[in-house]
């Protein structure tokens, strides 16, 4: 498997390069020599896609810098120890193996495999010999970190005494290459291998087998692990950079800051929904950074972290968005208890149903950081009887008290869960099971059962069925099983509610049995929400129904909070636009008309939504008188001046209007469609339409 898994990496290697072939020569010489001659064997198909993707110098100048960020050893210091060995072993490689051949020596075998494995633990040379052609051998030790032997030979030659030095393959080549003169049949590794071993037995060995140790199974076939080697080799810069950073460059370079782009660092992370104590769905998500950096001033360590939410529809239009700063703080005593151990955010907030995509980027302030989570959400409606959250794994939970106004993620009735983000759990460990199903209202006289079915590595391990009455604080379910007959493995639950032995509904999660007797778990940051009644909960809910088109119940939340909070600007605000939207301008003067008399400047959006409720509606006075305020307590533009020329064109006052069209003419001049309004205009003989 991992030898076909090596063939479909150089694949995909090979078919982005073809790909690419128009986009390299249409790029400028120091990009092309940088991503065809520099990092030609060290680079990733993905990460050459996304460079050819990249339209600017500025761009492709922010990706080197990420590239070269993602392999540095030492991220906190200025030197880039990788970068510098690198650039050293091509120097070396010009240097020393292009000097015979009419090619740099970085494109010859020897330079390839000195830039990939860098300088050999020892090099012999076999160049006397006249019945063997020029040949040498490379020996490494030491290199299991990169998944190879511990260790091995590498033998070049030189085909036919002339030209370069070729990397020899067991397989591909066979001892009779190496001999100048073999008249017997060329497939006869036998005959060869004995030649070879009365002239020099160290290369005789080693033509059929490069590493060290390995008898050959037979010596008339070469060993086919040397090829699984040789393949391994190729393909060990692919495997030593998780080139997903690349991708998010790609994703996010227009939307974070320059500081940011080129410092993705990877996450883990975790989704669920449940439904909240009146029947609100919530999302509730846990976020897990590769590291947390952090900055110290005398005695106390902090940092800054910060998060961007974006929910939308699957036409990408908005449905939601939120900000949330996170100031860390710690003291010696604390940063010795957490130093060890990885960092979790846990947030939750409220969604109307629906199909979402869930964006969440993390940012660190300190070291300019940041990473990302993404989920496609499906939160069902009213159209099953039956509704059933996703299964959440903990491996704890603490009873905890039930706040007024408070919700807690990942909290079910009165008990906090600690779930693992990446899943994984410990033998003679403990997994607490926890869910909803809601739609239970005559449970007992339907006889519901409920079915535990574990899969372990695809086949049944375990299950039991319980009845639905011994779970007396539904729509809640919680099931703690102890894991002492669990061996390390991979596992997969399936919770299903039965009736009458027919599954009505389920819900399945996937989980590991890790070897070690202990995992480290995390310490966690967790963001509370206010509770439904309140008006920040209502008010979300309301401007979601508002973004997704649902104007009846984005009205009845919203107007419902207006109510509470009558001097929010911003609530009435969204208020008016609900009632633009539904062509119903009558309330938005009384919910508006408040702030633009009050001894406070307004905000321009108020002026903006009076005036053109006004406008809609026939009152042109008033949108004229509320258009001039906004111009008058903030400044000109077009979004106010080219509709005040409308009103006033609408009170025949045609002058006023081609003064105010003018006017924005002159700070944006880039409006045809104005300039054909004026030009009729002028041409008219009578001054109103």
């Amino acid at each position: 498997m991992r030898y076909r898994a090596v063939l479909i990496i150089l694949l995909l290697l090979l078919l982005s390069s073809a790909q690419g072939i128009s986009d390299v020569k249409e790029m400028p010489k120091p990009y092309k020599k940088w991503l065809e001659q520099e990092v030609t064997y060290i680079i990733s198909p993905v990460e050459r896609e996304v460079f050819l993707e990249l339209a600017s110098n500025r761009e492709r100048n922010l990706f080197i810098q990420a590239f070269w960020k993602q392999r540095d050893p030492t991220p906190n210091t200025e030197n880039n120890e990788y970068k510098q060995e690198h650039y050293r072993r091509i120097e070396y490689a010009n240097q020393y193996f292009g000097r015979e051949v009419p090619k740099p020596g970085w494109m010859t075998d020897r330079g390839r495999i000195y830039i990939i494995l860098g300088k050999p633990n020892e090099i012999q040379t076999f160049e006397s010999e006249i019945e063997i052609y020029p040949t040498e051998v490379w020996f490494y030790q030491g290199m299991e970190d990169k998944g190879l032997p511990p260790a091995f030979n590498l033998m070049f030659f030189q085909d036919k005494g002339q030209g370069e030095y070729k990397l020899y393959s067991p397989i591909n080549h066979g001892p009779q290459a190496l001999l100048t003169s073999f008249e017997q049949d060329q497939t006869n590794y036998a005959a060869a291998y004995e030649k070879i071993k009365k002239i020099e037995p160290f290369l005789a060995d080693i033509s059929l087998t490069l590493i060290s140790g390995e008898k050959p199974v037979s010596y008339t076939k070469p060993s086919l692990f040397s090829e699984h080697l040789l393949n391994e080799i190729e393909t060990i810069p692919l495997r030593q950079v998780n080139d997903i950073y690349a991708r998010k460059y790609l994703e996010y370079k227009d939307t974070v800051e320059v500081e940011y782009s080129t410092n993705y660092i990877m996450s883990t992370s975790l989704v669920k929904t449940k439904k909240g104590p009146h029947g609100v769905d919530l999302i509730q998500y846990a976020f897990s950074p590769e590291r947390l950096s952090i900055d110290h001033y005398q005695d106390k360590y902090y940092t800054i972290i910060e998060l961007y939410g974006r929910v939308s529809d699957m036409q990408d239009r908005l449905i939601y968005q939120f900000e949330k700063s996170i100031p860390l703080e710690f003291d010696q005593a604390q940063i010795n208890q957490i130093k060890n151990r990885p960092f979790d955010v846990l947030d939750t907030f409220p969604i109307i149903p629906g199909k979402f995509k869930l964006t969440v980027l993390m940012k660190n302030k300190i070291s300019k950081e940041f990473s990302s989570l993404e989920r496609n959400l499906y939160i069902p409606g009213e159209e099953s009887p039956f509704q059933m959250t996703p299964l959440m794994l903990a491996y704890e939970m603490e009873k905890v008290s039930l706040e007024k106004n408070s919700i807690r993620p990942f909290q079910i009735r009165d008990y906090q869960l600690y779930l693992p983000i990446n899943r994984t759990f410990i033998e003679d460990g403990l997994l607490i099971i926890a869910y909803q199903i809601h739609g239970l209202d005559d449970a007992i006289s339907k006889n519901f059962k409920i079915r535990y079915t574990f899969h372990k590595n695809k086949e049944e391990h375990i299950e039991f069925t319980k009845d639905i009455s011994e779970y007396p604080e539904r729509p809640s379910f919680i099931e703690k099983i102890s894991l002492k007959d669990f061996s390390p493995a991979h596992y997969m639950i399936r919770v299903g509610l039965f009736e009458n032995n027919n599954e009505i509904i389920s819900a399945r999660e996937e989980f590991d049995i890790s070897h070690s007797k202990s995992v480290p778990r995390p310490w966690y940051y967790t963001l509370r929400l206010s509770e439904n009644n309140d008006p920040g909960f209502l008010y979300t809910l309301g401007l979601q129904y508002f973004h997704s088109g649902n104007l009846k119940k984005a009205e009845s939340h919203i107007k419902e909070v207006y109510e509470m909070k009558k001097d929010s600007e911003e609530i009435a605000m969204n208020l008016a636009r609900i009632y633009i939207s539904k062509e119903n301008y009558k309330p938005v003067e009384s919910i508006l008309s408040p702030f633009i008399d009050s001894q406070e400047l307004p905000k321009y959006q108020t002026y903006f939504l009076l005036a053109l409720s006004y406008k809609n509606s026939g009152e042109f006075k008033e949108a004229v008188r509320i258009y001039k305020k906004a111009i008058s307590d903030y400044e000109a533009s077009p979004e106010l001046l080219n509709p005040l020329g409308e009103c006033l064109l609408q009170l025949k006052n045609k002058k006023g209007a081609l003064d105010a069209w003018d006017e924005s003419l002159k700070i944006n001049p880039d409006q045809p469609k104005l300039r054909i309004k004026i030009k009729s205009l002028k041409n008219q003989k009578i001054q109103c339409p």
